[in-house]
Protein backbone atom coordinates (compact mmCIF):
# COMPACT_ATOMS: atom_id res chain seq x y z
CA UNK A 1 0.00 0.00 0.00
CA UNK A 2 1.06 3.28 -0.82
CA UNK A 3 -0.37 6.03 2.07
CA UNK A 4 0.24 9.78 1.26
CA UNK A 5 -1.01 11.56 3.56
CA UNK A 6 -0.73 15.51 3.35
CA UNK A 7 -0.58 18.03 6.16
CA UNK A 8 -1.81 21.64 5.56
CA UNK A 9 -1.32 24.81 7.32
CA UNK A 10 -3.52 27.75 6.42
CA UNK A 11 -5.70 30.10 8.34
CA UNK A 12 -9.05 29.32 7.28
CA UNK A 13 -11.77 26.51 6.10
CA UNK A 14 -12.08 28.21 3.31
CA UNK A 15 -8.31 27.31 1.76
CA UNK A 16 -8.35 24.03 2.94
CA UNK A 17 -11.70 23.82 1.44
CA UNK A 18 -9.86 25.08 -2.28
CA UNK A 19 -6.97 22.60 -1.65
CA UNK A 20 -9.28 19.63 -1.08
CA UNK A 21 -11.23 20.10 -4.17
CA UNK A 22 -8.61 20.87 -6.54
CA UNK A 23 -7.25 16.84 -5.74
CA UNK A 24 -9.32 13.49 -5.44
CA UNK A 25 -8.25 12.74 -2.11
CA UNK A 26 -9.63 9.16 -0.30
CA UNK A 27 -10.17 11.28 3.23
CA UNK A 28 -10.36 14.77 4.07
CA UNK A 29 -9.63 15.76 7.91
CA UNK A 30 -9.75 18.86 9.71
CA UNK A 31 -8.90 19.08 13.41
CA UNK A 32 -11.41 21.76 13.94
CA UNK A 33 -14.06 20.43 12.19
CA UNK A 34 -13.79 17.05 13.92
CA UNK A 35 -14.04 18.80 17.59
CA UNK A 36 -17.04 21.24 16.20
CA UNK A 37 -19.01 17.80 14.81
CA UNK A 38 -18.26 16.24 18.24
CA UNK A 39 -19.70 19.45 20.32
CA UNK A 40 -22.73 20.15 18.11
CA UNK A 41 -23.78 16.28 18.52
CA UNK A 42 -22.82 16.38 22.37
CA UNK A 43 -26.37 16.99 24.04
CA UNK A 44 -24.90 19.57 26.58
CA UNK A 45 -22.62 21.29 23.39
CA UNK A 46 -19.81 20.18 26.08
CA UNK A 47 -16.19 20.35 24.54
CA UNK A 48 -14.26 16.90 23.92
CA UNK A 49 -11.24 16.26 25.19
CA UNK A 50 -8.33 16.02 22.73
CA UNK A 51 -7.81 12.11 22.94
CA UNK A 52 -11.45 11.67 22.04
CA UNK A 53 -10.80 14.15 18.92
CA UNK A 54 -7.77 11.73 17.85
CA UNK A 55 -10.23 8.51 18.47
CA UNK A 56 -12.64 9.92 16.58
CA UNK A 57 -9.79 10.66 13.65
CA UNK A 58 -8.49 6.89 14.21
CA UNK A 59 -11.78 5.97 13.36
CA UNK A 60 -12.13 8.20 10.11
CA UNK A 61 -8.80 6.67 8.50
CA UNK A 62 -9.40 2.67 9.79
CA UNK A 63 -12.36 3.01 8.14
CA UNK A 64 -10.56 4.17 4.43
CA UNK A 65 -7.97 1.48 5.48
CA UNK A 66 -10.72 -1.29 5.97
CA UNK A 67 -12.49 0.21 2.57
CA UNK A 68 -9.16 -1.42 0.82
CA UNK A 69 -9.88 -5.47 -0.01
CA UNK A 70 -7.77 -7.79 0.71
CA UNK A 71 -6.26 -8.53 -2.79
CA UNK A 72 -5.85 -4.98 -3.81
CA UNK A 73 -4.06 -4.15 -0.46
CA UNK A 74 -0.20 -4.19 -2.44
CA UNK A 75 -0.98 -1.76 -4.86
CA UNK A 76 -3.68 0.39 -3.46
CA UNK A 77 -2.83 4.32 -3.50
CA UNK A 78 -4.18 6.18 -0.35
CA UNK A 79 -4.25 10.06 -0.38
CA UNK A 80 -5.31 11.76 2.90
CA UNK A 81 -5.45 15.37 3.29
CA UNK A 82 -5.36 16.68 6.88
CA UNK A 83 -5.59 20.24 8.63
CA UNK A 84 -3.01 20.36 11.64
CA UNK A 85 -4.00 22.14 14.74
CA UNK A 86 -0.77 22.74 15.77
CA UNK A 87 2.62 23.01 14.07
CA UNK A 88 5.74 22.07 15.85
CA UNK A 89 8.13 19.15 16.01
CA UNK A 90 6.18 16.92 18.75
CA UNK A 91 2.93 16.73 17.05
CA UNK A 92 4.59 15.93 13.31
CA UNK A 93 6.04 12.92 15.02
CA UNK A 94 2.97 11.65 16.95
CA UNK A 95 1.02 12.02 13.63
CA UNK A 96 3.76 10.21 11.79
CA UNK A 97 3.65 7.65 14.08
CA UNK A 98 0.06 7.61 14.62
CA UNK A 99 -0.52 7.23 11.14
CA UNK A 100 1.97 4.70 10.32
CA UNK A 101 0.80 1.88 12.96
CA UNK A 102 -2.68 2.24 11.69
CA UNK A 103 -1.78 1.52 8.07
CA UNK A 104 0.70 -0.74 9.44
CA UNK A 105 3.40 1.07 6.82
CA UNK A 106 5.82 3.89 6.35
CA UNK A 107 3.53 6.69 4.87
CA UNK A 108 4.70 10.05 2.63
CA UNK A 109 4.41 12.89 5.21
CA UNK A 110 4.38 16.18 2.85
CA UNK A 111 2.73 20.01 3.93
CA UNK A 112 1.08 22.25 2.38
CA UNK A 113 1.37 25.71 3.50
CA UNK A 114 -0.91 28.41 2.23
CA UNK A 115 -0.71 32.16 2.64
CA UNK A 116 0.79 32.07 6.18
CA UNK A 117 4.02 34.67 6.78
CA UNK A 118 3.93 33.01 10.40
CA UNK A 119 6.14 30.07 9.66
CA UNK A 120 6.72 27.37 12.13
CA UNK A 121 9.27 27.17 14.34
CA UNK A 122 13.08 25.60 13.54
CA UNK A 123 13.31 22.19 13.17
CA UNK A 124 9.76 21.45 12.49
CA UNK A 125 9.62 21.77 8.37
CA UNK A 126 12.29 19.03 8.46
CA UNK A 127 10.07 16.73 9.87
CA UNK A 128 8.39 16.35 6.67
CA UNK A 129 9.17 14.42 3.22
CA UNK A 130 8.18 17.48 1.26
CA UNK A 131 7.22 20.68 1.34
CA UNK A 132 5.22 23.13 -0.42
CA UNK A 133 4.24 26.61 -0.14
CA UNK A 134 1.26 28.16 -2.00
CA UNK A 135 0.12 31.63 -2.15
CA UNK A 136 -3.47 32.73 -3.40
CA UNK A 137 -4.39 36.58 -3.98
Amino acid sequence: MNLKVEGVWCKTRTEFDKLSKKDNYDLTISYFDVFNRLVKSDPYSSEPSGTIVTLYIRKMIQKVLSSIQEEDLETADIKILYMFKNLNSETILNFREFVNDLANTECDLDLIIINRCDYPKKGVLSKFDNVRFIDHD
